[in-house]
Order: C-alpha cells, then structure tokens, then sequence
C-alpha cells in the first residue's frame, strides 16, 4: 500500500521514478496517513445518490457582486484545480497540472477530503510506475476519496480510442459489469462507461467526426425505422430525426451543453450495440430474434383450459408480450404502442359490455318464461364482468403507456417470471373481450328461448355455471395485479 502527506501540485508519474525503491521499502503505512485505492466504474458514479442539504440565509453582498468589474477573492479553490458547472447544476473540478488531467466531485474545497484525494492520486502515479505502464497521451483519470473511509475509488478513460481502463486486471463481476461474448463484445461495455463519464463531466468538446458520425447513425437508424417493424435501434424514427437535428456539426468548438447532448445519446447507442452484439457472429439483426437458447414455457393445464374458456385470446395476447420481451430486452416504443392498443380494446369493450347490459335489462321486462330470466340473467353477469374488468384494468394500467424503459422492464421481468410465463397476465387482458362474447352468447340463447321452450332446470345449471366463471375470472385477475411492479403502472 503506498501513501503519501505531500501536496499533489508537486506530483507527477515522472517524479516518482526516482523514488520507488525508497518507497518499497518503507514500513506498512497506518490509517491515518494512507488511502485504499479501489476501481469502479464511470455508471457507479453516486452523482444522483448523492444527498446534501441546501442551507439558506440573508447575506449583505458587496458592492459591484457579479458584475464584470468585480474581482472575487480566490482561495476557496486549491491551486491548479478549476470548478466546473455540469448543465444539470452540479459541480466538479478538473486538474491539468501533470500529463494526465485528473476529474473529481470530490469537494476538494474541504481540506479534510482533499488531502485524501490527493494521497489517492499518489497512490495512482505509484501503482502507474510500478507497473511500468506509459501515460496515455489523451487519457483522464478520475478519481472520488470516499468521506467516510480511508478510500479512494477510480477509473481512467482514454479518448482516443473511447474506452474506460484500469492499472491492474479487474474482474467484470466485481465492478458489476453484464457477461460478454468475447473481448470484442466487451468493448461496447468499455465504450458505453466512456460516454457515460464524458457525459457526467463535459467539459471538452466533442471533435467534429464524432458529431458527424452520430449524425450518420441516427439517420441510418431512422432509415431503418420506417423500412422496418422489426428494427433493433431503441428511438424510433422521429426521435432519429429531432436527435439529429439537436446535433450541432458545424461549429469546430462545443459547450458542456452540446457535449453533454452527444454524450448521452451515445451512451445510449453503445448499449444498444453491447445488447444486439454488434460486430460478433451472433448479432441480433431484428428485435423478434432470440440469439439465446431459453427452456420452453408450457403452460400448466389450467392455464390451457382457461384459455380455451376465454376462446384462446390469451394466446395471441401472450405472443404479443412475448415479442416485447425477446431475450430480456424491451422498447420503449414498441410497449408505449402494445398498451395504447390495448386500453383502446379495453374502452371498446366496455362500451360494449354497457350496450349488452342495456340490452339484456330491455329484453327482461318482455320476459314470459323463467328459462328467459335464467339465460338473461346470464348475459347479464357476463357483461357485469365484462364492464368491471375492463374498467379495473384502465384504472390500473392508466398510465402504462406513458411509463419509462425502467419501470417497464421490471414490469415485463416480474409478470413473466413465472411457470406459465405471460400466460397468466396475458389471460387478464384478454378477460373483459372474451366475457363480452360469452355474454353475447347467452343474449342469442335470450332470443331462442323467446321463439323456443327451453327446460328451465338446465338454464338454472348454465347460470351457475357462469356464475362461477366470473368469480374465477376476477380471482385469477387479483391474483396478477397484486404484483409489485403492477403498482408502478398506476
């Protein structure tokens, strides 16, 4: 472990060459005066997480405060450090003092956390001449000292070739990263953290092949959008197209405002590529294609004789959620799209379920015989059910079509992690139109009864019967809303 108590304006990987002998063998360091130096990643940024309370007070300003004639007294800020604003409002400091520039949002402010940061960054030009590794000509490193222990976590980026690395092997499991197929797959992962870092700390421009490259991709994937179902891209053609245009090619310099736009959108197209394993063998070339073998779902035999019940739409209904879901990777568009269809069908059926009421009520008040009754009785539990249902699924799926990639993802995740996979939701959605056709049914059978005698004994069975089916229609439909991410779409 190597520690240091000086100050960091003084440091560079050149000036330690001469002094790694004497710091070899020097005693174990105690934790007072020495830091852990751990990896992380540019995503495990706590930048979102991090929790500080806004005091407020009145002040008497000086005179002339702010404007261009007045000179602030400096020294809150170390030497060599500068502060930067990010576009969202948070702060960072950037060092260009040695050869490889250094990024934190540590306070460095605070001397407490500055002197740690400062050992950290020691320890970094340390470990980089030890392992004898040449400083990267545009490289970054970043660097975060932990304010409740003697640690002080990093990453270096390299902008040249767009990618995140380390002064020592990592294991993608420890930093949390998802399995890859190859190290090829692997440097769309390294990419995405780039772009990930460029974004939280913009304060270099973007050269002008990489905007115009992006230019390029977003007007090939809008190509591809309107030529295509079944495109992988994860914006759809006209966000392709309002991307694009957001995006300034001209101008040779860029603000933290335009380097933040890019960056972001690239992180996103970086994903996409890791997800879809662009440039491998194996790579996903539309978004129905599975490139992962998955055990068969079979449905359990009561899942298959409820959907025969409800005349098999539970089939096609589960397809549909199944094509959203393709290996674990959902679209935004796509079940922004699947859920506006599906409320629409849902509002379609009630209005149809009222009519049959409507309708059923009507016919009663002709009713001469108790098998008339009986069947219209039926129809009109059925389309009870029918209303009910539809009605409690647009309440609880109000706002499903508006929801972020997020919250349907874990949606999609926890309703088809089951035995019967979609089956069960599936059978839900398709409850109000199927109830509808068999209270349609039962309105023939009124009609019958009007020209034809019927037993009454046997209507008596068939209204139990479907008494039954829609108490066991709204227990299988509680059942599926009760879980956890069902709340999110409300």
């Amino acid at each position: 472990m190597l520690s240091t108590t000086e100050n960091y304006n003084t440091i560079t990987p050149e000036s330690l060459s001469q002094e790694m002998t004497t710091v070899k063998k020097s005693t174990p360091c105690t934790a007072t005066t020495s830091v852990i130096l751990l990896p992380m990643t540019a995503v495990q940024n706590i930048r979102y997480d991090r929790k500080s309370l806004a005091r407020s007070n009145w002040l008497t300003f000086p005179k002339g405060l702010h404007t261009s004639g007045y000179k602030p007294k400096s020294g809150h800020i170390p030497m060599d450090w500068k502060m930067y604003i990010h576009p969202e409002g948070a702060v960072y400091y950037v060092n260009t003092s040695s050869k490889m520039p250094v990024i934190t949002d540590t306070p460095v402010d605070n001397p407490a956390a500055l002197k740690k940061l400062e050992q950290g960054i020691r320890v970094v030009w340390a470990s980089m001449v030890e392992s004898q590794m040449a400083v990267i000509s545009n490289a970054e490193l970043y660097i975060y000292a932990e304010p409740d222990a003697d640690k002080c976590k990093y990453y270096m980026v390299d902008h040249d070739s767009q990618t995140e690395f380390w002064l020592e092997d990592a294991e993608m499991s420890s930093l949390h990263m998802s399995p890859v197929s190859s190290n090829t797959h692997l440097k769309y992962i390294l990419q995405e953290h780039y772009w990930a870092h460029v974004e939280y700390f913009p304060h270099r421009p973007v050269p002008i092949y990489v905007r115009i490259e992006l230019i390029d991709i977003l007007r090939h994937a809008a190509t591809d959008h309107m030529t295509s179902d079944s495109s992988t891209f994860p914006y759809d053609a006209e966000q392709c197209t309002k991307f694009a245009a957001l995006v300034d090619s001209k101008n040779t310099e860029s603000t933290t405002y335009m380097t933040c736009l890019i960056a972001r959108i690239f992180v996103m197209i970086t994903r996409h590529k890791y997800d879809h394993f662009y440039g491998e063998e194996c790579a996903r070339l539309s978004r129905d294609q599975s490139v992962y073998e998955w055990p068969e779902v079979k449905p359990t035999f009561a899942m298959r004789l409820c959907s025969a019940l409800l005349f098999n739409l539970p089939k096609a209904m589960r397809r549909e959620l199944e094509l959203l879901y393709v290996d674990k990777i959902a679209y935004t568009t796509h079940w922004r799209a699947f859920m506006c269809t599906t409320k629409k069908g849902w509002q379609e059926n009630i209005m149809m379920c009222t009519g049959l009421l409507v309708t059923n009520a009507t016919l009663m008040g002709f009713a001469k015989y108790a098998a008339f009754t009986s069947s219209g009785l039926a129809s009109m539990l059925l389309s009870l059910g029918g209303l009910l249902s539809g009605c409690t699924l647009l309440h609880v799926y109000g706002y499903a079509d508006r929801v972020n990639a997020g919250i349907m993802t874990v949606y999609l995740r926890d309703v088809g992690n089951n035995k019967s996979g979609f089956e069960p939701v599936a059978a839900v959605f398709t409850l109000p139109k199927a109830l509808a056709l068999w209270s349609i049914l039962f309105l023939f059978t009124d009609i019958l009864t009007l020209f034809l005698a019927v037993p009454t004994f046997l209507n008596m069975i068939a209204l139990g019967l479907i008494s039954i089916l829609v108490v066991a229609s709204f227990v299988m439909m509680v059942a599926v809303l009760r879980r956890p991410s069902v709340d999110l779409m409300i």
